[in-house]
């Protein structure tokens, strides 16, 4: 197995279980728009995609309208949604134990900058890490892969051999395979495993602690 020295997380369903908050928040803008979906528990596919590509792809939003209808799910979501979350059981023991074992922690979210930083804050888990970075759309940065290429060509990574990104999704996956990152997927989240293995996931555990044996911590 690689010796990583640079982790990346995913955010939403990886370091924490925010889809109460966003699924409010995307029922909110929907019905706001004049559409209803057919069930609130439908709604968790929408978690983990870039938001504007599940407005668009699962509800039909047209995509000159997606600036309306992004505002409409933040009215709600920055004031109440993004604290309607929590994390995932074990998930600051393994980054306490990484950064002890001296390695190089970040996030990398398609979730916007501000709210990676706001929700990274409120948790009080920013000081592991040692960047955060998140989807901007006004400079072009919005899938999974921009972002990565973003933190690679900032941070800067020179050898990719020695980064992962530790992701619940498929587009975690396809965004890091588009680079030649290796990907471990983590199963408490909001993927399943035929959907990661799909993907081409390169290694799959179940939980916080199965990332610990994974890293040797």
């Amino acid at each position: 197995m690689p010796d990583y020295n640079t982790i990346l997380f995913d955010l939403d369903g990886t370091v924490t279980d925010s889809a109460p908050g966003v699924m409010n928040a995307f029922h909110y803008a929907l019905t706001r728009f004049g559409i209803e979906p057919e069930t609130h528990s439908e709604l968790k596919k929408v978690v983990g995609p870039p938001l504007s590509w599940s407005f668009h792809n699962f509800y039909g939003v047209p995509e000159d309208r997606i600036p309306e209808i992004m505002e409409y799910y933040l009215s709600y979501y920055l004031p109440k949604g993004i604290y309607e979350n929590s994390v995932y059981p074990g998930m600051e023991e393994l980054f306490q134990r990484l950064r002890a074992a001296g390695k190089c922690l970040v996030i990398a979210s398609s979730k916007r900058q501000d709210g990676v930083e706001t929700v990274m804050a409120h948790f009080g888990l920013a000081r592991y890490f040692d960047f955060l970075g998140g989807s901007d759309a006004s400079v072009g940065r919005v899938e999974k892969a921009d972002v990565l290429r973003y933190i690679i060509d900032t941070l800067p990574v020179t050898d990719l051999k020695t980064a992962v990104l530790v992701g619940d999704r498929k587009y975690d996956v396809e965004g890091a395979r588009a680079l030649g990152l290796d990907t471990v997927g983590v199963l408490h989240g909001y993927g399943t495993e035929e959907e990661l293995r799909q993907a081409g996931a390169a290694y799959i555990v179940r939980d916080a602690w199965a990332l610990m044996d994974f890293f040797g911590v």
